[in-house]
């Protein structure tokens, strides 16, 4: 085929499409032995989709045809291999303290964050559920989540009752914690305080809110804690005082009491001259 003009000609040769190169012979055995061994297996019926049956349906005729499945289709069939392949739960030992308290923290923390919705349905459905080796590797692979169980472990640094200075828009203000909570969301404890002092506190108060802090904007009230430990001795003197006062008054009633009960002594008899 040409084009011509008044000032320039081109020509286009015809299409000829290209050979396809020839498949290698044991990538097709190597293929045709997956497949097969993929419908022989007992879960085929029960663990694949209808999508992967169709597909497994699709890339046999493309096989049967010499054919090598495509760097995409190759990956679509370790998938269903890895389906087919048996859960391996033998890493997981219901005596050992640590691994349960890491299954319980999983489920907490991935039924709040939204992630590994099917395991943590699964989880919850059955005690004694859980997840595959690789998943639960990819579960405990992240650094967020190993953080936040080591201070869930840990416990919280603070109590109800204690006082606290609480780090509220870049200020700290005098609070008590009133309630304490794991948020997975912050990944940290989170208190419940009563404001004390500031700016905030008439507002807070008004509307009856403890705001909620999480431990980082936390400290403890060095002087608050120091008044109280003072106001404690000092009780605590004033309680040994009133009893040392209560056995020394109990000493001297029983004292007096002793000598009134005590009988008189006879007069001695006159000699006679």
């Amino acid at each position: 085929m040409s084009f011509r003009s008044r000032r320039w000609s081109h020509s286009i040769p015809a299409y000829a499409p290209t050979a396809r190169p020839a498949a290698d012979p044991a990538a097709v055995a190597t293929a045709a032995s997956r497949i097969a061994a993929i419908e022989a297996d007992s879960g085929y019926a029960t663990l694949l989709t209808d999508r992967d049956r169709d597909f497994i349906v699709s890339v046999k005729g493309q096989v049967a045809n010499n054919r090598v499945p495509s760097d995409a289709q190759a990956s679509w069939l370790a998938r269903i291999e890895k389906r087919l392949i048996p859960a391996n739960h033998s890493y997981f030992d219901a005596a050992n303290a640590e691994h349960v308290a890491k299954r319980a923290y999983a489920l907490q923390h991935y039924k709040a964050t939204g992630y590994y919705s099917r395991e943590v349905a699964a989880m919850e459905a059955d005690a004694a559920y859980v997840p595959d080796l690789d998943v639960w590797e990819r579960m405990w692979g992240n650094k967020f989540i190993n953080a936040g169980f080591k201070r869930y472990s840990a416990g919280a640094k603070y109590g109800a009752g204690d006082m606290v200075k609480a780090k509220i828009f870049s200020a700290k203000h005098d609070a008590v914690i009133v309630g304490v909570k794991w948020s997975c969301g912050v990944n940290n404890w989170v208190y419940e305080t009563l404001v004390l002092s500031g700016t905030y506190q008439s507002n807070y108060a008004a509307r009856g809110i403890n705001p909620e802090i999480k431990e980082t904007d936390i400290s403890i009230d060095r002087a608050a804690i120091a008044a109280a430990k003072k106001a404690e001795k000092e009780a605590e003197k004033a309680a040994k005082a009133a009893e040392k006062a209560r056995l020394k008054a109990e000493k001297e009633v029983a004292k007096a009491l002793a000598a009134l009960n005590k009988p008189a002594r006879k007069p001695r008899a006159k000699k006679s001259a």
